[in-house]
Order: structure tokens, then C-alpha cells, then sequence
């Protein structure tokens, strides 16, 4: 089986994450911007050996880590949709796993690795890789977001200049850009850049420098 389902320049579809197109992605990236609840599964695998080892580089900039503390009305369903064959007690232990990670490598890098917890109802994991851009879909299923349909964006394939996508996330999604391209990508920048900024859930930071 091909390893995309269809690519056209700039844009390729697969059949769950795509772990080397990750990896690929995350090689050659000097700022990285994560929005995808729960991490345990980097923890333990080559995403996350890939992630430091970019950290100890004299190249790397930035690693935003925005990690899920749910106290919604929502929190349980989520929970079920995150990890649809797992009782709550286990799910528990994920998201603990998931804080030790980045709690880590805050503790490593504290200069390098931006640490953010939001309340905030995610839509989607969505993966701000340098110029890559990969999103996956929430689901009501048995199966899990990595199991599910991923696009990838190729930013500068599709036309736009280099780092538009990090200068975006940094500075805010440039208003008068009014093409397909620049709207669509911007909208799942626009949600990153929600969970980092809203103000509303600064008193989940404090619990967790408190925490940790």
C-alpha cells in the first residue's frame, strides 16, 4: 500500500499518522508547535527520541508543548473519544505520563521548550512542524485520531513563503492574505495560537508549576 492515500504539491492524505513523514518533518524543522491533548505515546517512542535530540541542537529554536487539563463538562466524553477502549483510571495514568514527559523536557530546555496547558475543547490534533502542517479528526469510534485520516500541508508547495506558518503562530495570522491556501492553513494556526494566548486558563499554568 502507497503511504498517502493522494498527494497533489503540497498536500498528501494518509490512512492514520504518518510516523516518517513525521519524523521526516520534525528532522528538518527549527520551531515545532504541538496541539494534540495527551503525549504519552511520544514519551515512548521515536517521535519523542527524534524531538530531543533536535532539542540538543545548536539549530533548534522553539518546541511549544500544549498539553490538555479537561475540567469541562465535556472531560469524560473526550476522554472516550481519546481512548475509546480504556477505562477512566487508565486514561488517568496517560494524561500523568503525558505531564511527566513535557514536565521533563521543560526541566531540560526551559529556554527552548514552551509549556502550555489549556482547558480549551480540542478540535483536532494538529502538529505546526516548521513548513508542515498535519492535522487528524476527533471521532466518536472505537478507533483512535491516529487511526483516523491525517492531511498533510507542504507550505511552501502550496505557495507560501518560508516560516509563514511559525510567523503566524507568533504574530497572528496575516488579515489580508485572502487565498484558499493562506485561509484554510490559518485557521489551524489561529486555534494554536487560542490555546496558547487565552488568558482564561493562566490558573492551570500556576497549578502546574505548583505540580511540577
Amino acid at each position: 500500500m502507497a503511504p498517502y492515500l493522494f498527494s497533489e504539491p503540497g498536500v498528501k492524505l494518509h490512512f492514520g499518522l504518518n510516523t516518517s513523514a513525521l519524523l521526516n518533518a520534525i528532522e528538518h524543522a527549527d520551531v515545532i508547535v504541538l496541539h494534540a491533548a495527551i503525549y504519552n505515546n511520544f514519551a515512548n517512542n521515536a517521535v519523542g527520541q527524534l524531538l530531543l535530540q533536535r532539542l540538543q541542537s545548536e539549530s533548534f529554536k522553539q518546541l511549544t508543548l500544549i498539553k490538555l487539563e479537561p475540567t469541562g463538562p465535556w472531560r469524560d466524553e473526550f476522554a472516550t473519544i481519546l481512548r475509546p477502549k480504556m477505562p477512566r483510571q487508565e486514561i488517568e495514568q496517560l494524561y500523568e505520563i503525558s505531564r511527566h514527559w513535557c514536565a521533563e523536557l521543560k526541566t531540560q530546555f526551559p529556554e527552548v521548550v514552551n509549556l502550555v496547558s489549556t482547558q480549551a475543547l480540542p478540535l483536532q490534533p494538529i502538529l505546526l512542524i516548521g513548513d508542515k502542517l498535519f492535522f487528524g479528526h476527533y471521532a466518536h469510534s472505537h478507533t483512535t485520531s491516529a487511526q483516523g485520516l491525517w492531511i498533510e500541508f507542504d507550505a511552501i508547495a502550496l505557495g507560501l513563503a518560508p516560516n509563514s506558518l511559525i510567523d503566524w503562530f507568533y504574530s497572528g495570522v496575516n488579515t489580508t492574505e485572502d487565498s484558499p491556501v493562506a485561509i484554510t492553513l490559518g485557521r489551524y494556526v489561529e486555534e494554536c495560537r487560542r490555546a496558547v494566548g487565552d488568558l482564561w486558563y493562566q490558573s492551570v499554568i500556576a497549578l502546574d508549576k505548583e505540580r511540577h
